[in-house]
């Protein structure tokens, strides 16, 4: 029953949304869409273990802000503007003339995001694994059970746990950067952008940071009544802000930089079912909305059910994914990262998770005490 109530809301907007696009777009562009809006459902299956552990750092109201409008609006956002605004700055062009290039002349401007890919890349490396490194190890000094053994708990334990965060990001941004150089002779047009990228990655974190700690050192001993009007409601918003901005930076890396696909255009998904660019456009935009919806819904209900504290380990599973796509960011930048790769990577490490977070134990326990003879051996 949860799980049907769970999906109504974006079976329904899909069933509503694919009849429109059949009535004033023709049946391709409707069958296109429900098949991408499957696609965007299933992507947020994935995507809402690893939100939902973001959400569980935030202090109402800033949880029900991120929770209801904030995930839909950092996905939509991150996944539609970002890749034209990166092309605006690195062309130095206007930003409305990169968005009409994405729309009505994809293959150019898929051309202009390869260009600044790498600085895109090594920023997002750099900002992920910094996400990362606040579990790894263990910033805010949560009391936690680790899911890979002493190394884990030993990281856990480190003094100085930011620093270790910003040097070993550091790290990574240097060694990328030497062998990025390395493989390009040194050329600085290789090799800049991939430096400034990390530099500027590691900088955007900290400013975040800075933010979110404003805004909520700022809440602490407001009156619960009046958090959420006057300037108490900037804060929030601005708090609630970072967090939207870091996930939707996560799941813009996974699904445009590694998979090499911009949403807007459709490019390679919607190109063979001979629609416009403004058909496209429009099936993939509502496309990732119906996505959005349910990647909130999900993410929601996995908050409200205290999953991750029920399922000790999906927590770190959450990390997990964060941590090996910061890696995979930094090493597409050397060589190609196969599809499936990008593809199945957070399922199996969420799966990994889940599977050692069940109570096996009690559960073999339980099956041989109702065996006969179960209980006199259990007490034997």
């Amino acid at each position: 029953m949860a799980t049907r109530s769970l999906l109504t809301v974006p079976l329904l907007t899909t069933v509503a949304a694919a009849a429109l696009a059949w009535f004033v777009l023709g049946p391709a562009a409707a069958l296109a869409f429900v098949a991408l809006a499957l696609l965007e459902i299933a992507m947020a299956a994935d995507s809402s273990v690893p939100m939902a552990g973001i959400a569980s750092r935030l202090h109402s109201p800033a949880r029900r802000l991120f929770l209801s409008l904030g995930i839909v609006a950092g996905v939509l956002a991150m996944r539609l503007l970002l890749p034209p605004a990166a092309v605006a700055v690195g062309d130095a062009t206007d930003p409305a003339s990169s968005v009409g290039e994405a729309v009505f002349a994809p293959g150019s401007f898929s051309a202009h995001l390869a260009e600044v890919r790498p600085a895109l890349a090594a920023f997002g490396a750099a900002f992920i694994w910094l996400v990362f490194a606040e579990y790894l190890f263990n910033t805010d000094r949560a009391s936690r059970r680790s899911w890979l053994g002493r190394l884990e708990a030993r990281l856990a334990r480190v003094a100085r746990p930011r620093v270790w965060s910003l040097v070993t990001a550091g790290t990574g941004v240097l060694l990328t950067s030497v062998l990025v150089g390395v493989d390009a002779g040194w050329s600085p047009p290789t090799l800049l952008p991939v430096v400034l990228g990390g530099t500027i990655g590691i900088g955007a974190y900290l400013g975040s940071k800075r933010i979110a700690a404003w805004a909520l050192r700022s809440t602490v001993g407001t009156d619960t009544a009046s958090i959420g009007t006057g300037s108490g409601a900037w804060r929030i918003h601005a708090y609630a802000s970072t967090v939207v901005f870091e996930r939707g930076l996560v799941v813009f890396m996974l699904f445009e930089i590694l998979d090499g696909v911009y949403s807007l255009s459709g490019s390679g998904v919607l190109g063979g079912d001979g629609l416009g660019a403004l058909e496209q456009a429009a099936v993939a935009i509502a496309a990732i909305g119906v996505g959005a919806v349910f990647l909130a819904r999900l993410t929601s209900r996995l908050d409200e059910a205290s999953g991750l504290k029920r399922l000790r380990y999906l927590k770190a599973g959450a990390a997990y994914v964060l941590g090996i796509l910061a890696v995979l960011l930094w090493t597409s930048l050397l060589v190609p990262i196969p599809g499936v790769v990008v593809g199945w990577f957070g399922s199996v490490v969420i799966g990994l998770a889940l599977a050692t977070s069940l109570p096996w134990g009690a559960w073999w326990r339980r099956a041989r005490r109702s065996l006969p003879g179960g209980a006199r051996a259990a007490r034997g």
